[in-house]
C-alpha cells in the first residue's frame, strides 16, 4: 500500500504551512509507504494528482482546503469524466471551510485524520461534472468534475471576496460579508435554461446551486446531500431577492429549510444547460471562481473511493 500526498501550503490563508508539516510529521510516524510534493495552484495540484494515479499509486491524499481536494479530485478524470486508476482519495484538511470534509464526515482533527487514512476505510461517491468558459477562453472549452457544488450567478462573486477576506473575518462571517456585498453590487440577472429536456426563460435569478452535498459554502447548506446511490443533483434556485425578503432569504440558506419556493426553489435534476441573455454571469464550483456561462452540468459517469471513518 503506497500513498501519495499533495501538500498545498498556501491554503488556509498560508497557515496550511505550519499545520501540514504537522500532519506531515504524523503521516510519517505510522510507518506507511508514502511520497510527498508541494503544489498550491490549480494546475499544478491537479497535475500532480493525475502522475499518482498513472504510476499506480493506491491512495492520493490531497492536503490543503476546498480547492486543493477539487484540484486533486479532477487528477482523477480525464477529459470525460472517467477514472484513470483505481487509486482512492483522501484529505487532510488545512483550509478554512470544509464544506467537503463536513459533508462526508471527514475528520478536522489533525491525529484523527492521519488515523483515517491509516484504517483506509472507504466510501465510493458520486461526483458532479461541468462543462463552462474558462476566464480567458471564447467557447465552452473546460470540462471539470466537482464534489460539493457549482455555483452559477452570486456565488462565483462570493467565493472571489470571501477567499480574500476570511484571513481577516472568520469563515462565517467572510462569507456572509461577501453575500450581502454582491447582491447590493451585482444584483439579479436573466438567462435561459434547458432542465432535463425543457427550456425556459428565467427572470430575477440570483444564484443557481446545483450540487451533491450537504453543506454548499461555510454554513450554507441544504437539509440533507444527495444519497450516494442516488445518480441526481440538487437544483437550489435563489430569485426574486429584495431587500424586504432578504432575512428571509439568509435565515433558509443557512438552516437548509426552504419553505419560500417564490425565492428559494429547490428541486432535483439529472442534466442541465445554462445560457445568459443578459451579458456575462461568472460560475464557481467547490470554492473557487472559474470563468462564466455558457455551462453544462451533470454527473460524472464514474464514482470515486473515498477514505472515511471506518
Amino acid at each position: 500500500m503506497k500513498y501519495f500526498l499533495i501538500i498545498n501550503p498556501r491554503s488556509g490563508s498560508g497557515r496550511s504551512r505550519k499545520k501540514s508539516a504537522r500532519m506531515l510529521d504524523g503521516f510519517r510516524q505510522t510507518g506507511l509507504n508514502f511520497d510527498h510534493v508541494f503544489a498550491s495552484s490549480y494546475q499544478s495540484v491537479r497535475a500532480q494528482s493525475e502522475y499518482a494515479n498513472r504510476k499506480g499509486y493506491d491512495a492520493v491524499i490531497a492536503v490543503g482546503g476546498d480547492g486543493t481536494v477539487n484540484a486533486a479530485i479532477n487528477g482523477f478524470y480525464d477529459a470525460g469524466g472517467k477514472r484513470i486508476s483505481t487509486a482512492c482519495f483522501g484529505v487532510l484538511y488545512t483550509g478554512t471551510s470544509p464544506d467537503f470534509c463536513k459533508s462526508y464526515g471527514i475528520p478536522l482533527d489533525e491525529k484523527d485524520a492521519v488515523q483515517t487514512l491509516v484504517h483506509r476505510n472507504t466510501r465510493r461517491i458520486r461526483l458532479g461534472r461541468i462543462a463552462f468558459r474558462n476566464a480567458t477562453g471564447m467557447e465552452i472549452d473546460e470540462t471539470r468534475v466537482f464534489a460539493c457544488c457549482a455555483n452559477i450567478g452570486l456565488g462565483a462573486g462570493v467565493a472571489s471576496m470571501s477567499n480574500r477576506i476570511r484571513k481577516y473575518t472568520g469563515d462565517f462571517a467572510g462569507t456572509l460579508i461577501a453575500i450581502l456585498g454582491n447582491l447590493v453590487s451585482h444584483g439579479s440577472f436573466k438567462m435561459t435554461a434547458t432542465i432535463d429536456g425543457i427550456t425556459s426563460e428565467i427572470t430575477r435569478i440570483v444564484n443557481i446551486s446545483a450540487g451533491r452535498t450537504k453543506y454548499i459554502a461555510s454554513g450554507i447548506r441544504v437539509s440533507d446531500g444527495m444519497q450516494d446511490v442516488d445518480g441526481r443533483l440538487y437544483l437550489l434556485t435563489a430569485k426574486n431577492v429584495s431587500v424586504r425578503v432578504l432575512p428571509k432569504l439568509l435565515y433558509q440558506v443557512y438552516t437548509g429549510k426552504f419553505t419560500s419556493p417564490e425565492i428559494l426553489e429547490f428541486r432535483f435534476m439529472n442534466i442541465a444547460t445554462f445560457q445568459s441573455t443578459g451579458g456575462s454571469v461568472g460560475v464557481e464550483f467547490d470554492g473557487d471562481a472559474a470563468g462564466c456561462l455558457p455551462c453544462s452540468i451533470d454527473m460524472a459517469p464514474d464514482p470515486l473511493d473515498l477514505i472515511v471513518l471506518p
